[in-house]
This record gives C-alpha cells, sequence and structure tokens, in this order.
C-alpha cells in the first residue's frame, strides 16, 4: 500500500486560551466513503449480494451503538475501538471535584494499523484547486471554535482522537 499523504490548509482559529485570533491548519479529506460505498466494496469478489452486506453491516452498527450506550468498550476490529469517557477539570483535593465538573463524551482510539498509518503520512499543504474542492464537497468551517473538541490548540497540537481522557484503559481522570 503506498503511503498515505495529507494536505492541509490554512484556516483562521482562535486559541482557546489566550483567545488570540491566528492561522492554524487543517486536514483536507479526499471526499467522503459513505455506507453504501463502503459495502459495495466489501462486496467485490465474493458472491455476496450488496444489500447482503448492507443489511449485516446495519445490524452490526445497531448492536455497537446498543453496546455503547450500555456503557460498554466496543471493539470495531481493524478500525479500533469507540468507549465512553467522561472528562473534568483537575482539582487538588478530591472534595472539590463536583458531578456539574464532569462531561460525558464518546472517544474513538485508532487501531495500531491505522494510528501507524496515520502517524507515518507524508504532509503537504493542499493546492488552491483542492482547497475549493473540498469546500464545495462540504468541508469543515474556515474558522475553528475554541469550544470545539477538536480544535487546535495553543502548542499546535490537535485535541481529538483517542487521548487519556477516561475509558478504563489509564485512570487519570
Amino acid at each position: 500500500m503506498a503511503q498515505l499523504t495529507l494536505k492541509a490548509r490554512k484556516v483562521k482559529s482562535i486559541n482557546p486560551k489566550t483567545k488570540q485570533e491566528g492561522v492554524s491548519a487543517r486536514c483536507v479529506t479526499n471526499g467522503k466513503a459513505d455506507f453504501a460505498d463502503i459495502c459495495e466494496m466489501a462486496g467485490l469478489n465474493t458472491t455476496m449480494n450488496v444489500a447482503e452486506l448492507e443489511a449485516a453491516g446495519k445490524l452490526i452498527l445497531q448492536a455497537a451503538a446498543r453496546e455503547l450506550k450500555n456503557g460498554k468498550i466496543v471493539d470495531l476490529g481493524p478500525l479500533g475501538g469507540i468507549y465512553p469517557s467522561i472528562t473534568s477539570k483537575w482539582v487538588e483535593n478530591a472534595e472539590d471535584l463536583q458531578k456539574a465538573n464532569l462531561t460525558a463524551k464518546v472517544n474513538y482510539r485508532p487501531s495500531d494499523e491505522i494510528a501507524a498509518a496515520i502517524a507515518s503520512a507524508k504532509l503537504a499543504w493542499a493546492s488552491a484547486e483542492e482547497e475549493k474542492k473540498e469546500q464545495e464537497n462540504g468541508g469543515d468551517n474556515t474558522t475553528i471554535d475554541p469550544d470545539d473538541n477538536g480544535g487546535d490548540d495553543d502548542n499546535g497540537g490537535n485535541g481529538s482522537g483517542g487521548g487519556n481522557t477516561g475509558g478504563n484503559d489509564d485512570g487519570d481522570e
């Protein structure tokens, strides 16, 4: 498999800590693969009908959603895992941590294979034509909301992805 190249574009952003306006980078995607497209691709060189694959896939996703709603970690095989999580602000004393300071969310942790592919991706700036094409295909907003969990922080890192924000894996929060 060829090495992945991720193209970036510059977007207006607001530093969530200082509220200062500036610029950060956002990934320009290579389009969108919807569920029907994925089922059709999965059915290539098989005897399964696309409708059968779609039905089976939908049943699997419904069961995964049900397990998430029951508070379970869902292993999505080659995709990785998705799990319920809680974040909170840091406090010095345990009695100062209030339930009002907790936020429930869902986290995704990619499989080792996907994480390695993304981490080893070659980075490049997108051309004006690629940026325009992504915008026409419903690309993300041009301004980053400082309260958006996927927004960039002040050191250039991205706040989305697995991370140590809960689940049963590290007990940090």
